[in-house]
C-alpha cells in the first residue's frame, strides 16, 4: 500500500518494511538502529510512519540522512511532499499539509479584505458599517454574510444577545433584525438595536418593509435597511439619507413580484432609478431568490444573470434562506453549492436566517463557502483543495486501512445476552447541554430517583475515564455500553442532532 502511494508522488522513492507489525510500535530508536546496520547511502531524505511517536532526530545522527514525520496514513503521502509543506522531526507530515494549505487560504483572505478596504475608502465605494468591523460592499474580497435574528420583536433580551454573539462567532459580517411582515412594531425598533449592539460591534441591519419602522431604525443610525420597494421608497428615502438601502423588484403593497426573469429584472432596475432619484446612492440589488422546483430555483438564478448584464456596478444580495428552509437536504452542501451560484452571477452579499433545526449551522456554513468560492474564482480553478472545505460526513480520501488476515483463527458469530444484568453501583442518564457544548452523565445508585453525581465533559473520553476514576461503575457489560451512548452524544452534539439515549443516531 504504501510502496502504490508512494509511486504517485514526484519523488524517486524507495521503501523499506521493517519487521514490526504497527508502525505505531515503533521508536526513533528502534528505526535508528535498524538503519545503522542497512546503512543507507545516496539519499535526500528519509521520511518514517507519521504514528510513530517521538522526535526522529536520533535516526538523523544515526544515518547522516535528513529525517523527518512521513503522514500518518498512506494515501496521504503524495499530498505530504508538496511544496508548501514544512516536514517536521515531531509532527506527522499529513497534519503539517493540512495546516500550511489552510494558513495559505487565511493569509490570502485576510489580504483580499485589507485591500478591498483600502480600494473601497480610496474610491468612495459602499461601505457597510465603521470601524474595524466595517463591511466593503462590491469589492475583490469574499462575500459577506447577513445573519438574520428571524421574529426579532417576539423575542427576550437574553435571546437577541445570545443569539448576537452566537452568529458572531460562527462568522457573520452583520446581524440583521427580522421584524414581522405585517405587525409593525416601530416602538420595539430602538431598544432591538441597543440590545445587538450592546452585544457585538458588528454593523447591524433591519429587515422590514414597514415605513414606521424603517424610520425607527434611521433615527438609531441603523446600518442597512432590507428592504425598499416602490410602495414604501418614498416615504422611507426622507428619513435614509446616507444609508445603505437593499431594493428590490417589487411593490410588496400590491403584492407584485414578476415570475418572469426579464420583467423582474427591469422593475428592479427602475426601481434602483427611482432610489438614487430620491438621494439613495448608496444601493444594493436584490433579485429574489426563490425556492427550487416551485416557484423555481433557476428562474430566479436567471434574474441574477440577466441584472448583472445590465448592470455590472451595483452590488448584489443573494438571499439563500428561501431554499435552504425549503429543501429537506442536508444545509452543508445546499449552502456551498448556492455559494457558488452566488458567486457565478456576481453577487456581492449573502443573507441567512436559520430558522429552522436543520439550517442551525447555515451561518458557518457560508461564511466558509463564501471564503471557498473566491479563493476558487481568484486562482482560477474549481472549489476543493483550497485549504477550507465544507466536508463534513464524507472525507477526501479513504484513509481506511485493509482487512487483517484471519486465517487459522475460530470465528464466533455474535450475539446479543438474553437477559438483562444491572450494574449493581447504579446507572446513567447521558444528555447535552448544547448552548455550553457539553456532555453529561447523571449517575443514580439503585433505586434512588434524584442523581448523586453528574460528570460534564466536551469529549466521550474524559467524561468515561472520570467516571472509571470515580468508582462508579462495575460491570463490563454496563462499560461497553456507556462508551456506546457517550460516544453517540459526542457525536450529536458536534452535528448538531438530536441525542436520545438507547436510541440510533441515524
Amino acid at each position: 500500500m504504501v510502496r502504490r502511494y508512494a509511486a504517485e508522488s514526484d519523488a524517486n522513492i524507495d521503501v523499506l518494511a521493517l519487521p514490526v507489525s504497527v508502525a505505531a510500535f515503533m521508536t526513533p530508536e528502534y528505526v535508528a538502529g535498524y538503519l545503522g546496520k542497512e546503512k543507507p547511502r545516496g539519499y535526500d531524505m528519509i521520511l518514517t510512519p507519521g504514528a510513530m511517536r517521538g522526535d526522529v532526530t536520533p535516526i538523523e545522527e544515526t544515518t547522516g540522512v535528513p529525517t523527518f514525520k512521513g503522514p500518518i496514513h498512506a494515501a496521504d503521502i503524495p499530498h505530504s511532499l508538496g511544496k508548501d509543506v514544512q516536514l517536521s522531526k515531531v509532527l506527522p507530515a499529513s497534519d503539517l499539509a493540512k495546516e500550511a494549505r489552510r494558513k495559505r487560504a487565511e493569509e490570502e483572505i485576510q489580504k483580499s479584505r485589507r485591500d478591498a478596504l483600502r480600494l473601497v475608502g480610496e474610491h468612495d465605494g459602499l461601505v457597510i458599517g465603521s470601524g474595524d468591523k466595517a463591511i466593503p460592499v462590491g469589492a475583490g474580497a469574499p462575500m459577506p454574510v447577513i445573519a438574520e435574528i428571524v421574529n426579532a420583536p417576539i423575542r427576550g433580551a437574553d435571546e437577541i444577545v445570545r443569539l448576537s454573539r452566537y452568529y458572531e462567532e460562527e462568522g457573520a459580517n452583520i446581524i440583521d433584525i427580522g421584524m414581522f411582515a405585517s405587525s409593525p412594531m416601530p416602538d420595539r425598533v430602538p431598544s432591538l438595536i441597543e440590545m445587538v449592539r450592546g452585544a457585538t460591534s458588528l454593523p447591524v441591519s433591519i429587515d422590514t418593509l414597514d415605513s414606521t419602522e424603517i424610520a425607527s431604525a434611521a433615527t438609531e443610525g441603523i446600518d442597512l435597511v432590507l428592504s425598499l420597494d416602490a410602495g414604501n421608497m418614498k416615504v422611507a428615502a426622507r428619513v435614509l439619507a446616507d444609508t445603505p438601502v437593499v431594493i428590490l423588484p417589487s411593490n410588496m403593497r400590491r403584492g407584485n413580484l414578476a415570475s418572469d426573469p426579464r420583467k423582474r429584472v427591469a422593475h428592479l432596475l427602475r426601481n434602483i432609478k427611482r432610489a438614487r432619484g430620491l438621494g439613495l446612492n448608496k444601493v444594493i440589488a436584490d433579485p429574489v431568490l426563490e425556492p427550487a422546483i416551485s416557484p423555481g430555483l433557476m428562474n430566479s438564478l436567471t434574474a441574477y444573470r440577466l441584472f448583472r448584464e445590465k448592470d455590472q456596478t451595483t452590488p448584489i444580495l443573494f438571499g439563500l434562506g428561501n431554499v435552504t428552509e425549503l429543501m429537506d437536504v442536508d444545509s452543508p452542501g445546499v449552502n456551498g453549492l448556492l455559494a457558488a451560484l452566488a458567486q457565478e452571477v456576481g453577487a456581492n452579499l449573502l443573507f441567512t436566517p436559520e430558522f429552522s433545526d436543520k439550517a442551525r449551522g447555515s451561518v458557518r456554513e457560508l461564511a466558509t463557502a463564501s471564503m471557498m468560492m473566491f479563493l476558487a474564482e481568484r486562482r482560477g480553478t474549481p472549489p476543493k483543495d483550497l485549504g477550507m472545505d465544507l466536508l463534513l460526513l464524507k472525507e477526501k480520501r479513504k484513509t481506511e486501512e485493509p482487512r487483517a488476515g484471519h486465517a487459522g483463527a475460530s470465528v464466533v458469530e455474535a450475539a446479543k445476552d438474553a437477559e438483562f444484568h444491572p450494574d449493581a453501583s447504579g446507572w446513567f442518564r447521558i444528555q447535552i447541554d448544547r448552548d455550553a457544548g457539553l456532555i453529561e452523565a447523571l449517575f443514580y445508585r439503585p433505586g434512588r430517583e434524584e442523581p448523586e453525581v453528574m460528570v460534564r465533559g466536551a469529549e466521550a473520553t474524559e467524561v468515561y475515564q472520570t467516571i472509571i476514576r470515580g468508582g462508579l461503575i462495575k460491570s463490563l457489560d454496563h462499560a461497553a455500553y456507556l462508551g456506546r451512548e457517550l460516544e453517540k452524544s459526542e457525536i450529536a452534539l458536534k452535528l448538531g442532532r438530536s441525542y436520545t439515549q438507547e436510541e440510533p443516531l441515524f
